[in-house]
């Protein structure tokens, strides 16, 4: 009993770890830290290569047009490429009317569909300082190239920037993972790195990217790990609004998605494992993280109840010990969840009503059916989106 008490005590401390610890952490160390702000200061423009991928998206062409029309930037610096992944619908026909007169804006027939092969298709040709890749769906506040090219200029090891995501109109389940999940990424930033951007609106030095592997599913979880595996910062900063138009509004939508996106983040982990003895400490410790959380905690979940089952029927001195241990879990999520409310009033833009335990189950058990069919499923960037919001 021995062996299998010190295994339960280890799977306690990687449960608090995974769900408390890092979070903790994050929060002393961002108190030393700070986020990339403001962009008055701006000395120079650099040019920029906006890639927009798109197909079968004609209702969104016009409000993308006027979106950048109102970005403030200067347009001489601004090439924006409308990538056509070969539209079964108006999309290419709109494109071309809507961006008549527009000459910084360019609409190309990609010869391939899927996201990533659209941005493949192109990125050779890509001449400019910073690269910054949008969906048609995200609208971009005002400001946001402007801070994005702030954030590079402020600091040369930084590699990626991504904006904060807003979503609109979701499900209020969508709402609390988007909240939670950009908190998170700005704690990352001011202490190190962020794990990840967000695939509605990025941006990357070119040097740092000739292509996108073929079977990369998530730009924005590759371009991410890409950086921090050579050493530069990703950073997701926090005033850089842009709002995102298609999300999931229903429980369906939200698994799909979810899914889907967990495939993708596993696909990205397991390529860069390997790189793990010469990342820098910091990030090592994020990806490790990431990985623990992602990939093995679904099941330590699982082991974990059914040892503390087993445990509670062993006699009165287990029994002891998973209360004792199921005790400390509990107080050190209710000390998470404060620290969490308190991040949350400094760095949240989004409003709803939180649903903390109905997310975590339904996390978890999406990443748990992920770790299943890890090897069976495949999927590409040729995927049907969730309906745009009105």
């Amino acid at each position: 009993m021995f062996t299998s008490v010190s295994i339960y005590y280890l799977m306690t401390f990687l449960i608090f770890y995974a769900y408390c610890g890092y979070l903790i952490i994050l929060h002393m160390l961002s108190l030393f830290g700070k986020q990339i702000n403001g962009y008055e200061e701006i000395t120079s423009f650099p040019s920029l290569t906006i890639l927009v991928p798109c197909y079968n998206e004609e209702v969104l062409v016009e409000s993308k047009v006027i979106n950048f029309e109102k970005v403030d930037y200067p347009k001489e610096k601004m090439k924006v490429v409308f990538l056509d992944g070969g539209s079964e619908d108006d999309t290419f026909k709109k494109l071309q009317r809507f961006t008549i007169g527009h000459d910084y804006i360019h609409v190309v027939k990609t010869s391939e569909r899927g996201k990533i092969n659209q941005l493949n298709d192109y990125l050779p040709q890509v001449d400019s300082d910073i690269v910054v890749c949008t969906d048609m769906d995200a609208i971009l506040k005002k400001d946001v190239l402007k801070r994005i090219v702030h954030g590079f200029q402020q600091d040369p090891k930084v590699g990626v920037i991504g904006a904060q995501v807003i979503p609109q109109n979701c499900s209020k389940l969508e709402t609390q993972y988007w909240d939670d999940q950009n908190v998170l990424r700005i704690l990352e930033s001011k202490v190190h790195s962020s794990s990840i951007v967000i695939a509605p609106c990025y941006a990357f030095r070119r040097n740092l990217l000739l292509f996108f592997p073929p079977d990369c599913v998530a730009d924005d979880i590759y371009i991410s790990f890409l950086a921090n595996s050579r050493g530069y910062k990703v950073k997701y900063i926090q005033d850089a609004i842009v709002y995102e138009t298609r999300t999931p509004t229903n429980l369906n939508e939200l698994i799909t998605h979810k899914f889907r996106k967990g495939n993708a983040y596993q696909i990205e982990l397991l390529r860069y494992l390997y790189t793990l003895p010469n990342m820098l400490p910091r990030w090592k410790l994020i990806f490790l993280t990431k990985f623990l959380q992602i990939i093995i905690m679904p099941w330590i979940l699982i082991f974990y109840a059914l040892c503390s089952l087993s445990l509670s029927l062993s006699g009165i001195v287990y029994l002891k010990i998973v209360v004792v241990s199921v005790g400390i879990l509990f107080i050190s999520l209710v000390i998470t969840s404060l620290l969490m409310k308190q991040q949350r009033r400094n760095i949240s833009t989004i409003k709803g009503k939180k649903s903390i335990l109905s997310l975590f189950l339904i996390t978890n058990f999406i990443l748990l059916i992920n770790g299943l069919s890890f090897p069976f499923y495949k999927q590409s960037s040729k995927y049907p989106k969730v309906k745009a919001s009105e």
